[in-house]
């Protein structure tokens, strides 16, 4: 194996060092042009000479508290990614790989087994041990030079003594060579047992083997720091899993029916209730948007009538389509009701993205639609339940909107002049370009908010100056001479502007 690492490949693919679940940041958007730079600073990084900062931020997870997620500079991430990419096949499978959550998903339908465990790991990725790691690629690698790079990455993307960085496809990569100890251990136990990231699926025999499985699993977790979560671990019989996976199918299926049919009657009896005597049946793509639009107000009807300690339990397969709901009735002609959308970010703050990019869409040329986007953009805003992951989303929303005469519009440019001031450099440097999108960022933000920046959103800040063009030169010059990825991520806000002019 190669001794050097290969940072400038990975520097030159900046898309495989965005985080996953976000929407493309400015503090990496501005660096496409620094592939050179980027490249020596992870050098710099991998090879212990220098460490930069990071911060972290809360994401929303599906139903239990908030998610920490870690972001640090590009640079840093270019040199974790590269490592990772270097250390690549001794590192043992990836669970991700395409076609592994299919095989995942049918392995206890497909067993024949009575009965089935399932459980993982509680906040995984947060209590993975350094040292423990470092051991693990040593003994895959059988390169110390390795491990030492692996501490050097670790300190400049999450810093501390545990855990691994989240939404990065990297960390997917080491935390599988670090779980998959814990799996090895099962199988040479003689259990038949198959695992997807951290979640595992055991079939077995008899209840005694399935509650033993839960017991070696937890100890054998405990000897890597790591403990099961309790309200994910389970036993089921395969039989009523098999229930479960068809009552799913059975109730898009029975929706998609249902659709066609009440379309059909439409179509027969015309407008007014005459006779038609022939007509065409109502083909899929119309019963499916019929189906879409059946299931977010369904889905309405079921969390406005339940208590609120009953909601989860109640939703059931219908919380499963609504992403996809969103997705497919981006170009329909009717728009998604603004109290359906208000909901859906209440009730599931992890479909915030679903629910901006369907707003988003709607506002671009491409489908043909005149309606004002500001209206949902202000909702959304003005819901008090925002984490700094929301905000993020929101921001890229409102950079990407073009402004338009509207009533909502300044009362939403003035919840962007609010973020300018958030705690998380990240969302600031955010705020930061959602301001100079719509021509509003002074020059006294840019000069406060670059004197409490890092190297996290310090070149995010020279392209917002460029993005706004009415700095001061001699503010400009003072940014763009800090240092040549100042310099480029100016000209490549630049470039932007003459290609839109």
């Amino acid at each position: 194996m190669a001794s050097r690492v290969e940072t400038l490949g990975v520097a030159k693919r900046l898309e495989s060092v965005r985080l996953e679940r976000l929407p493309p940041l400015i503090i990496d958007e501005c660096l496409i042009d620094c592939s050179k730079e980027l490249a020596n600073t992870a050098d710099m990084i991998l090879s212990g000479r220098i460490s930069l900062p990071h911060e972290t931020l809360a994401m929303p997870r599906k139903k239990f508290g908030p998610r920490p997620v870690t972001i640090s500079s590009t640079a840093a991430r270019v040199a974790y990614a590269a490592l990772v990419e270097h250390l690549g096949d001794s590192l043992g499978p990836k669970s991700r790989e395409d076609g592994n959550w299919e095989t995942f998903k049918s392995f206890a339908i497909a067993s024949e087994a009575e009965y089935i465990v399932k459980f993982d790991i509680a906040s995984y990725y947060e209590y993975i041990d350094h040292q423990l790691l470092a051991q693990q690629v040593l003994a895959h690698t059988l390169n110390p030079e390795s491990t030492e790079q692996l501490r050097a990455a670790l300190g400049s993307v999450i810093g501390g003594i545990r855990g691994l960085p989240q939404l990065l496809s990297a960390s997917d990569h080491l935390s599988d060579t670090y779980i998959g100890k814990l799996e090895r251990r099962l199988i040479r136990d003689g259990y038949s047992v198959l695992r997807f990231a951290d979640d595992f699926t055991a079939a077995c025999e008899s209840w005694e083997t399935a509650n033993v499985i839960i017991e070696r699993a937890a100890e054998y977790a405990r000897d890597l720091g790591l403990v099961l979560s309790s309200e994910k671990t389970n036993i089921s019989k395969r039989a009523t899993l098999i229930l479960a996976e068809q009552s799913e199918a059975q109730f898009i299926n029975d929706s998609f029916e249902a659709a066609k049919i009440e379309l059909s009657q439409v179509f027969l009896w015309g407008d007014y209730g005459e006779a038609i005597t022939k007509a065409d049946e109502p083909d899929d793509r119309k019963a499916m948007t019929a189906t879409m639009w059946s299931l977010l107000h369904g889905w309405l009807d079921t969390v406005t009538n339940a208590a609120p300690e009953d909601s989860f339990r109640l939703e059931g397969h219908y919380r499963t389509f609504i992403p996809g709901a969103l997705g497919w009735l981006r170009g329909h002609d009717q728009r998604v009701p603004e109290r359906i959308l208000q909901e859906i970010v209440f009730k599931h703050p992890l479909f915030l993205g679903s629910v901006c990019g369907y707003v988003s869409s709607r506002a671009e040329s491409a489908y043909g639609l005149v309606e004002d986007p500001w209206t949902t953009i202000r909702s959304l805003t003005a819901m008090g339940r925002q984490s700094p992951w929301a905000k993020l989303w929101l921001l890229d929303t409102v950079s990407k909107t073009r402004s338009r005469p509207s009533w909502n519009y300044e009362p939403v440019m003035a919840w962007v002049d609010r973020q300018l001031e958030d705690r998380h450099e990240a969302v600031r440097a955010q705020a930061a370009w959602a301001a100079a999108c719509h021509s509003r960022l002074s020059e006294q933000s840019v000069t406060s908010l670059y004197t409490r920046a890092s190297p996290i959103s310090q070149p995010a800040l020279s392209a917002c100056a460029a993005k706004q063009g009415t700095i001061g030169k001699g503010i400009v010059n003072s940014v763009k001479q800090d240092g040549p990825t100042m310099k480029k991520a100016y000209e490549w806000a630049e470039k932007q502007q003459g290609s839109k002019a």
